[in-house]
């Protein structure tokens, strides 16, 4: 069935008045603007006063009026040119021209409430009595001041109408064009993209979708359409109570996943995205959904997990079977070992340990991103733990020339933590201070234990990290500073990110697979803390480089009204 065309929503109304009032003003007569029925569509501009206050004043009337007015608009449709007639209601001389957009005739330009000469008292009386008018001379008297025109000039005034529909009819068409191009476009977009589009009504019955969904649920757009959404989601439940929180006006839209069903009843994961959409009152009129098919998504992530499961059962395993052989080696259990030898079992039991250290960070990672991340914490001396770091480090820094020192502000600063994953975060660190150094350089560690007021008044705290202390709380604050190749200031917040490395302009970049400051930072903020870096404004010794400054910052003691587990 052919789309029926309204005019007022190709034209507003405010133009067609703009129209009609230029009309009125070149010709001196009545005009109107009304549908096929007789109905005005737009204003009616300068009616006079025996056809505003008498004709049309009356149910009768105005009834006689409109169909007299859709008479004018058919019998000029039906000979094809603009046609002039005696009113059927009260006698007047009116001409009318139809507008016609797109093979449609929708409405019609009526004009004229002039006279070609008298009509006889009786029978205006007869009409006026016809429509139910009381006021018998007031009819008269409106009637006598109707003017009168020759039909050769109402001819020409109507050939000028007829110009004017018709310069209607090609701005409607041209609006109808544009937004038939609009819907095509639009169609073609909606089309093109690889999540499925689909509009339900508040019944949840599919009104439409995009052909995306014919290829995911396995059956034709036809089929899809008109059936009930809820048919084709294995979760109904979860489905309904995400609608109901819509339909409450809460929120207007969520994203969750949930079990969708093929055609032949086949399940699989989706993500979906739903959204209200209301009309002018705020009343929800519709729902529109965007889901994608996540079945690849969830066989990676099985995948990953499987890849997580094997590096650290099938890693750990060997790194701590060389970890007890070079212990038995360095132990001399296996014979007498030189100064030399034992110089390079220290070595060689530092590099398993960053080995294992590596298959920790990458399996905490994966522990957080999946929520089994957790933390074993007690009460431990912080400078203790990087003495023992730097013990660890230090055949390392000796093999580089490197002056490491540790800046200690008082012998013993509590921290509550886990102690393995603050010593890796320490290591982690210092570690890339001694890699990435230049020979014979220089490294400083620092601690200090300060109130969260004095944290945040220091010029070396970047803003963001400002209201993530909390009042009153006391902080240990660790620097650790190289004299090395630096980080460039665009990636000093990028350069804790997984899989993240950056290369300096010297070439000497932060290889690795870019989990060990990803880890830190899992650290940092699962203690409540947090980590930065920057450029110092100076570094200590050589200055032909950058240098960096690693700040770790942690409270004292967990936060008040949160256990300390």
């Amino acid at each position: 069935m052919k789309e029926s065309i309204q005019l007022l929503d190709l034209i507003p109304k405010e133009k067609l008045d703009e129209i009609l009032q230029a009309v009125n003003e070149a010709c001196g007569i009545g005009s109107v603007i009304a549908d096929t029925e007789g109905r005005p569509i737009s204003s009616e501009s300068n009616f006079c006063s025996f056809c505003k206050d008498y004709c049309r004043a009356t149910p009768e009337g105005r009834a006689r009026c409109y169909a007299s007015d859709a008479y004018g608009g058919r019998m000029s449709l039906d000979s094809k040119e603009p046609y002039v007639y005696d009113c059927l209601n009260a006698g007047l001389v009116d001409c009318a021209t139809p507008i016609i957009v797109a093979g449609q005739h929708i409405g019609n330009l009526n004009g004229g409430q002039v006279l070609e000469g008298s009509i006889p008292a009786q029978d205006a009386v007869a009409r006026a009595m016809r429509i139910g008018v009381t006021d018998i001379d007031g009819y008269l008297q409106a009637l006598r001041r109707i003017p009168q025109v020759k039909r050769a000039r109402l001819r020409k005034i109507v050939n000028l109408m007829s110009v004017i529909t018709q310069t209607i009819s090609d701005m409607a068409l041209q609006k109808i064009l544009l937004s038939l191009q609009s819907k095509e476009y639009l169609n073609k977009l909606i089309n093109s993209v690889s999540d499925c589009i689909i509009s339900v009504d508040t019944d949840c019955i599919i009104d439409m979708s995009n052909d995306r969904c014919s290829e995911v649920f396995g059956c034709s757009l036809n089929d899809f359409c008109g059936q009930s959404l809820m048919r084709f989601v294995q979760d109904k439940h979860v489905l309904a109570a995400y609608k109901t929180s819509l339909e409450q006006g809460g929120q207007d839209n969520f994203r969750f996943e949930l079990t969708a069903l093929t055609a032949k009843r086949t399940p699989f994961p989706v993500q979906i995205s739903i959204s209200r959409v209301n009309d002018e009152s705020g009343k929800a009129v519709s729902y529109v959904a965007i889901l994608r098919d996540i079945t690849e998504e969830k066989h990676i992530a099985k995948m990953k997990e499987d890849l997580v499961g094997m590096l650290t059962h099938d890693m750990r395993n060997p790194i701590l079977a060389i970890d007890r052989a070079l212990e038995l080696l360095a132990a001399g259990r296996l014979g007498p070992i030189s100064d030399n030898q034992e110089k390079i079992l220290k070595l060689a039991r530092n590099t398993n340990d960053q080995l294992g250290s590596m298959v920790n960070a990458f399996l905490d990672i994966f522990r957080d991103e999946n929520g089994r991340f957790e933390l074993h914490k007690n009460h431990y001396d912080i400078n203790k733990i990087i003495s023992q770091c730097i013990e660890e480090h230090s055949l390392l820094a000796e093999e580089k020339g490197l002056d490491v020192r540790f800046l200690q502000h008082g012998q013993r600063l509590t921290l509550h933590c886990d102690l393995f994953r603050i010593k890796r975060t320490i290591s982690n660190i210092l570690s890339n201070a001694i890699n990435y150094n230049v020979v014979g350089g220089n490294i400083q560690v620092s601690t200090a234990s300060l109130e969260a007021g004095c944290i945040a008044s220091s010029p070396y705290l970047p803003r963001q990290y400002r209201n993530r202390l909390a009042d009153g709380q006391s902080y240990v604050w660790t620097v650790i500073a190289d004299t090395g190749f630096g980080v460039p200031e665009a990636y000093q917040e990028t350069i804790f990110e997984k899989f993240f490395t950056v290369k300096t302009e010297e070439g000497l970049g932060r290889r690795g697979i870019g989990l060990g400051l990803a880890f830190s930072r899992l650290v940092a903020e699962a203690h409540d803390g947090f980590i930065f870096c920057r450029t110092p404004s100076r570094p200590a010794g050589r200055s032909h480089t950058p240098g960096v400054e690693f700040h770790l910052v942690l409270p004292s003691q967990p936060p008040q009204g949160r256990p300390g587990a």
